[in-house]
């Protein structure tokens, strides 16, 4: 049973062609997880947490990772929804993506059609991979420092990331 397959059966896919005009709105969502990234990000200056009396010692960089893999993975639901699919699961999203963006197999026409005008990159498909795993560490650990450089990366590739799905859809809605 391939992937796909796997993932309807059990109900973490659904094939649903009501989602493809709610691409805005995830893509939307996507945004607003990368000014709520911005927000985090500003809280690392001096100024900006004695303004807002907040403690020396707070680092909001395990929040800047969080956000950025939610506008990633948001940005990601906007692409599945296009194609008419819902997922239920962040794995079940990984693959629709790598089977209808990257590696490009169709089982329509219609889908041909939608996917001969994306040129999703695998490497976009890694960033996702790699915020997610980055977002576990920030987000559930105790003993891993979460430091800026991994925020700072995180950042870079959300924006990357979005605004390149951003350009998908729009191709795709020609």
């Amino acid at each position: 049973m391939n992937k796909l397959k796997f993932y309807l059966k059990k109900g973490q896919v659904v094939r649903d062609k009501t989602t493809i005009p709610k691409a805005k709105n995830y893509l939307k969502k996507a945004r607003y997880n990368l000014e709520t990234l911005d927000i985090f990000n500003k809280l690392n200056s001096k100024s900006t947490k004695q303004l807002l009396k907040i403690s020396e010692e707070y680092n909001p960089c395990e929040w800047i990772v969080i956000c950025g893999y939610y506008a990633m993975y948001s940005a990601a639901l906007a692409l599945i929804a296009k194609i008419g699919f819902r997922s239920k699961n962040h794995s079940a999203t990984m693959m629709l993506l790598e089977e209808y963006f990257v590696k490009k197999k169709l089982l329509d026409e219609y889908s041909y059609l939608l996917l001969k005008n994306a040129e999703f990159q695998k490497e976009e498909l890694a960033k996702l991979s790699s915020a997610k795993h980055k977002r576990e560490i920030a987000q559930y650990s105790i003993t891993k420092k979460t430091t800026k450089e991994i925020a700072e990366k995180i950042k870079k590739d959300a924006y990357s990331f979005v605004n390149n799905c951003e350009e998908i859809l729009e191709n795709l809605s020609k």
